[in-house]
């Protein structure tokens, strides 16, 4: 079936750089023919032969023009409110419950996680590398975490590790901001579940370019031990992204143009005809008691689309 309009593949860059995890230069390609949903480039997926780290190639030396008003649809209230829910939760079970947190977060977006931590009494702050997104009152965001003043609780990482240039150095300077009993909460999508297995090239949460790497949990975990982190405990679905992934990929699978549902639900202008936009729509409908029970039976299976995990600062050897 056509993909991507039919333009030409990216060129792929075998061997280009040493992995930033482990140094080791040998890369062995995994996916090629993958599509980047807003450009309509190609461009193919290499893991490290030994740590199996894999990133996007070629990656981009301006991948700043890789986001724009297309990347930044607005999420559904129901969707929202659950995913706000959820990040609360995760914080909460990470210090054992409720108490006044210092909270940082990474990548904060629009803000609304740092609006109802502030909401609950919480001391927070962010950064955020769009300087369009419009300031939040009383919230310090700056757009660089070498411009934040302070230690904190509690640093979260929601869904942004995979976008940075150089994760395991950002990683190191997190854990150089935490207090000593602080923790850092990460989530990535889970490059080593059966979503992301099944459906490969397809896979709604794949993103590149902008995902410049992609993580499960061996390679995640391993990166975050070389930051000079433990980890605590690990979640392997958040629900409303590995529901979403399930449909949006499969339809991924069958349509011309990538993420038709998703640009419609998040008032995307239409790409494509009226007749893929309501075929997305009633195979949503038609496929959401399927891809409820694939949510739930994958993460027993520890093997969801995304990985939620809980770290905190190993204790440093002695010099």
């Amino acid at each position: 079936m056509p993909l991507c309009g039919g333009l030409a593949v990216c060129p792929a860059e075998v061997g280009d750089k040493s992995c930033p995890q482990c140094s080791h230069m040998a890369a062995v390609p995994v996916l090629r023919d993958v599509c980047d949903p807003i450009t309509l480039e190609r461009f193919e997926i290499h893991a490290c032969r030994e740590c199996g780290l894999a990133r996007s190639v070629p990656q981009p030396p301006r991948i700043d023009s890789y986001y724009g008003p297309r990347y930044y649809g607005r999420r559904h209230w129901i969707t929202n409110w659950y995913c706000l829910w959820r990040r609360i939760r995760v914080v909460n079970l990470t210090f054992g419950g409720i108490r006044e947190h210092v909270v940082l977060e990474v990548g904060c977006g629009d803000g609304a996680f740092l609006e109802e931590a502030r909401r609950r009494g919480w001391k927070v702050a962010g950064t955020e590398i769009d300087i369009t997104r419009p300031a939040i009152p009383g919230i310090r965001i700056t757009s660089s975490l070498a411009d934040v003043e302070g230690r904190f609780d509690c640093i979260t990482c929601w869904h942004v590790l995979e976008h940075l240039p150089d994760p395991l150095a950002a990683l190191r300077e997190m854990r150089s901001r935490l207090t000593a009993d602080g923790a850092l909460i990460l989530s990535v999508p889970d490059a080593g579940g059966v979503q992301a297995r099944i459906f490969r090239r397809f896979w709604f949460h794949r993103d590149v370019p902008r995902h410049l790497f992609h993580f499960d949990l061996r390679s995640l975990r391993r990166m975050l031990e070389n930051a000079g982190f433990r980890v605590v405990q690990v979640w392997h679905h958040e629900l409303e992204y590995d529901l979403f992934g399930w449909i949006q990929s499969a339809l991924n699978a069958m349509l011309k143009t990538p993420n038709v549902l998703y640009d419609a639900l998040t008032g995307q202008p239409r790409r494509t005809g009226r007749g893929p936009v309501l075929f997305s729509f009633a195979f949503a409908v038609a496929m959401f008691p399927a891809a409820f029970a694939l949510t739930v039976l994958t993460t027993l299976m520890r093997r969801g689309g995304t990985l939620i995990v809980s770290s905190r600062p190993a204790e440093m050897p002695e010099a």
